[in-house]
Order: structure tokens, then C-alpha cells, then sequence
């Protein structure tokens, strides 16, 4: 029996044509949308998580490096997460009025994150990201943000969809080169730069981003750090905690609630403060679910070292990894730090990195591993987790290069 017949997908896959009748792409995430070309191989539903592993709609068990595209940094159905989900699930969800656990929480996100001086929640880190910018065109009375990376489909400027007025308050700038900062900086009036670290090149920061400090100071501009991917993984504190700069204002996300929906924005107290007249209000940013996830994940953060457990898994991935690809002389490997490494292979043409990439997808699903263009260890996933994935690339990169595939 090949590899891919013992893995069925027949119930995935059907339930993904049923799908596409009633759902544009089929899901409400991009990125996770199956791909075509891996029909059959790749599982379109997953309906169970456990610590490091997930199952799909038919029953398949997979080790998972996605991990929800980063939420999941403590592991799917962590105990004393959903423990604290289920004693609010019976207490309420949303009231009408504050609940307690807004206080609370607040007060361990500012006494953990050098920024955070004032604190408000929303549910996704886009929507957040959204609300810096509208606080510090606000704020300041200017209208141009200087944005840096991917900070959300709301404040995405390239794709269809955004009148061209609303592009024109935009500017998007490579990460890690400063010279243009310098220049939009001296020449036009920028309420704010709003920076996400690049993942591949993110040690770029102890340079790059201590100057994007000292050039907004001299402008008049705010800094805002997008951490809804670098809080709690990359440092307890984020990129500010990493790189040792402190921003204006910054958002929390993903890893802030282990999974359950919520966000943050936070930082200077005067700055936050013009929430009152530029309205940013919703009635799900103190939804008590995702308050108590945030609590149980700060009180273990508070006790474990979960940040290190994370950077540890993580390197026995890259290290482990990069011997594979030397020993094969195969031109490929993880770029980045190990908490949220990007893989990919590294031939001069990227067409063909984007085919190998595919395949190598291909063939670690079949043998029971879910990987990402950035792979996120959690703090479940183990040693034996690691080695196991390691044997499923080593045989993948054998059976691609038995093809003929690098040569």
C-alpha cells in the first residue's frame, strides 16, 4: 500500500467540493485554503488537536507546524487554557458592561511589556493594527503612515478593492533599509511608521529598528510595532522586548490567547488616550472567553519559560534540518530565528523553489506532517516530535532527489 492510499482523504476532500458551492475559496482564511495540486494528499479540515498533533475529517493524524498560522504557541487543548475557558463559559460571555477580567489582564500585559502603558482589546490582530493607524492619524493630525510588512487584509493597500485616495495615505517601504525612511521622513509629514519584522531577515532589527526610533522621535512621528506574531514567541515582550526599542504604540495577538479570539493594542498613555474622540469601540473586545485564555496564558508565562521551550524546539528543527540538506547537498533550509523559522529551498530560480516547496509539502503530509512557509513550534511539541519530523523530511528530500528533483 503506497504511502498516500494509507492516508485517505476522501471525506476532506468532499467536504471541500460542498464547500466551494456556499464559500468564496472555500474557507475564511487564505491561507488556509487547500491547494489544488495537492488534491488528495493535503487534508482540508482538521476537526481535533491535541498538544502538538491534529487530526483530520477522516481520521488522519498529523505532528502540525502551522499551529492555526501562530495562535497555537502553548499547544491545541492546553489544560489550564481550556480549563479557564470552560469557568467563564459558565459565568458569561458578554455583558453589558465591563467585566473585571479587562482590569486584569491589563495590568499583566503593561507590567510585561515595555510600551504598554494603556492597553484596550479587540478580536483579530488586523482590526487592531487598523485602529493604531486611525490613533496616531488622531493623535498627531497627520494623515501618511509609513507601513513596513504585512499588518492585516484592512490595511492592505496593494490588492483591489481600496480607492485610490485611501492609498495615497500609505506608504510601503522594504524592511531593514533605512534610506527611505530618511527621505519620506524629511520630506512629507508622517503621522506614524508601522513596522512587522520580516521573519527571514529579522536580525536586521538591532540595527534597523533603534534607527526607526531615533528618526521618528526627530520627525514627530509615532512608531508602531506590529506584534501580533512576535509577542509571546520571538520574546514574552515581542520585538521590542528582543531588539530592545521601545515603540509608541503596539499590538498583540495571536500567541496573546493560545487560539481563542483576541487582540490588543497598547502603549503611550497620552497617545491611547485619543481612543475617547477618535472612537475605535467594538462590542466584542471584552468578550470574557478570550480575556480568561489571555489570563491562563500569562500566568504560565509568568512560571515556565515558555519562550525558551520554544527557541529550543526550534533549533533542534534548523540545526537538524540544515545536516539533512548538507548531507543531500540540497539547497534549502530555514532563514530567520527558531521560534518562527522560514523554510524554503534557495535555487537561483524561484519558480522552481515554489514547485520543490510544493512537493516537499506533498511528501511530508503523507507521511504525517503539516509544515508552513514559516513553521511555528509550540510549547507541546517535543524532542521526539522534532526527530520524528526530522526521519519524515530526511525520507521526503530522499524520494524528491531519487526524481531527479535537484538536480
Amino acid at each position: 500500500m503506497s504511502e498516500s492510499e494509507s492516508r485517505p482523504l476522501t471525506a476532506s476532500w468532499a467536504l471541500y467540493d460542498r464547500a466551494r458551492e456556499l464559500i468564496p475559496m472555500a474557507t475564511q482564511t487564505h491561507s488556509k485554503a487547500p491547494r489544488e495540486a495537492l488534491r488528495g494528499v493535503e487534508p482540508c479540515y482538521l476537526v481535533r488537536g491535541s498538544g502538538s498533533h491534529v487530526w483530520d475529517v477522516d481520521g488522519n493524524e498529523y505532528i502540525d507546524y502551522r499551529n492555526g498560522l501562530g495562535p497555537v504557541v502553548l499547544g491545541y487543548c492546553y489544560p489550564a487554557v481550556d480549563q479557564a475557558v470552560r469557568a467563564q463559559l459558565e459565568q458569561g460571555i458578554v455583558f453589558s458592561y465591563p467585566h473585571p477580567l479587562e482590569v486584569e489582564v491589563a495590568e499583566r500585559l503593561v507590567s510585561v511589556i515595555p510600551c504598554a502603558e494603556s492597553v484596550r482589546y479587540l478580536k483579530t490582530g488586523g482590526e487592531a493594527m487598523a485602529a493604531t493607524h486611525r490613533l496616531a492619524r488622531g493623535y498627531t493630525g497627520r494623515d501618511l503612515i509609513v507601513s513596513c510588512g504585512y499588518h492585516g487584509w484592512l490595511n492592505t493597500m496593494s490588492k483591489p478593492g481600496q480607492p485610490e485616495a485611501v492609498r495615497s495615505v500609505y506608504r510601503d517601504l522594504p524592511w531593514g533599509d533605512v534610506t527611505p525612511y530618511e527621505t519620506v521622513l524629511r520630506e512629507e509629514s508622517v503621522a506614524a511608521v508601522s513596522v512587522a519584522c520580516a521573519y527571514a531577515d529579522i536580525e536586521a532589527g538591532h540595527q534597523f529598528l533603534p534607527r526607526l526610533r531615533q528618526l521618528t522621535q526627530e520627525h514627530g512621528a509615532l512608531l508602531i510595532f506590529d506584534e501580533i506574531v512576535t509577542g509571546f514567541r520571538l520574546h514574552r515582550a515581542g520585538a521590542q522586548g528582543y531588539f530592545g526599542v521601545t515603540p509608541d504604540l503596539a499590538v498583540f495577538a495571536k500567541a496573546l490567547s493560545n487560539g481563542v479570539p483576541l487582540s490588543c493594542f497598547c502603549g503611550r498613555r497620552d497617545v491611547m488616550a485619543a481612543v475617547q474622540e477618535v472612537v475605535v469601540s467594538s462590542t466584542f473586545g471584552g468578550d470574557t472567553l478570550g480575556l480568561a485564555a489571555a489570563r491562563a496564558v500569562l500566568d504560565l508565562y509568568a512560571v515556565e519559560d515558555v519562550v525558551g521551550q520554544l527557541w529550543a524546539r526550534g533549533r533542534q528543527l534548523h540545526a537538524g534540518f540544515e545536516r539533512l540538506c548538507e548531507t543531500l547537498s540540497v539547497d534549502a533550509g530555514f532563514r530567520g530565528v527558531p521560534p518562527l523559522g522560514q523554510l524554503g529551498f534557495h535555487y537561483p530560480d524561484a519558480q522552481r523553489n515554489g514547485e520543490l516547496f510544493l512537493r516537499f509539502n506533498a511528501e511530508l503530509l503523507r507521511r504525517g506532517v503539516i509544515i508552513y512557509t514559516v513553521c511555528y513550534p509550540n510549547y507541546s511539541h517535543t524532542p521526539r516530535d522534532i526527530d520524528d519530523t526530522l526521519t519524515a523530511m530526511d525520507e521526503s528530500l530522499r524520494t524528491m532527489q531519487a526524481e531527479g528533483l535537484f538536480d
